[in-house]
């Protein structure tokens, strides 16, 4: 059953690739837009001018996709070569760095994406500072560790990532309820993936990741 659910945990990150390229090419693309005011002195007179830029998604979204298929495949390689059985520690971590990395690089254009579509993706600085934030102390989160843990650097990462998500929220519309619950969902795939990294007592390489 096991070996089942991992061939067809595989093939489906392999499938999705022409799934999403499907539903780039026969569904209207998917756009945010960015609106900005642009201020200039003219004769000593002060004048605004709205600016609005429409920023295609289908991009990121189709390089997403591609890394997810990668990340598939590298995994079924570890499972193969028996690597992804193994404790979940550091050691073995640092073998496998290219399959860790492709993973966070996912996490952290997934993030990204997501907040452009909750706030203003014009504010280029906004987006940037709180996906760091979020990914960046998720990540530190999830990083194995030793027999005694740091609770310093545990409450450090929580704040870390509480900032980020605190930068977000400042940034939604006030009426935009449906973007905090989005928010909230996000909230909420971190929490059980920070979970599955930090409480499994019989954590493996793999099996934190899926």
């Amino acid at each position: 059953m096991i070996e089942i659910s991992r061939g067809t945990a595989y093939g489906f990150g392999l499938s999705q690739v022409a799934i999403t390229l499907g539903f780039l090419l026969y569904f209207p693309a998917i756009h945010i837009k960015s609106y900005a005011v642009i201020a200039s002195v003219v004769n000593n007179t002060l004048s605004t001018t709205p600016n609005e830029t429409t920023i295609n998604l289908g991009v990121p979204i189709m390089v997403m996709s591609i890394i997810a298929a990668i990340f598939s495949t590298s995994t079924y390689q570890l499972n193969e070569q028996g690597i992804g059985a193994q404790d979940y520690q550091s050691d073995v971590m640092d073998q496998i760095g290219f399959w860790d990395l492709l993973f966070w690089v996912y996490c952290m254009l997934g993030h990204f994406i997501c907040i452009a579509i909750l706030i203003n993706p014009g504010v280029i600085f906004g987006c940037i500072s709180s996906t760091c934030f979020m990914v960046y102390f998720l990540y530190r989160s999830c990083a194995p560790k030793p027999q005694n843990i740091n609770l310093t650097q545990e409450n450090l990462n929580l704040l870390g990532y509480g900032m980020g998500i605190l930068q977000v929220v400042y940034q939604i519309q006030v009426n935009s309820s449906n973007k905090l619950l989005t928010l909230g969902l996000i909230v909420m795939l971190d929490y059980f993936l920070g979970i599955g990294h930090t409480w499994d007592k019989q954590a493996t390489v793999v099996n934190t990741y899926l």
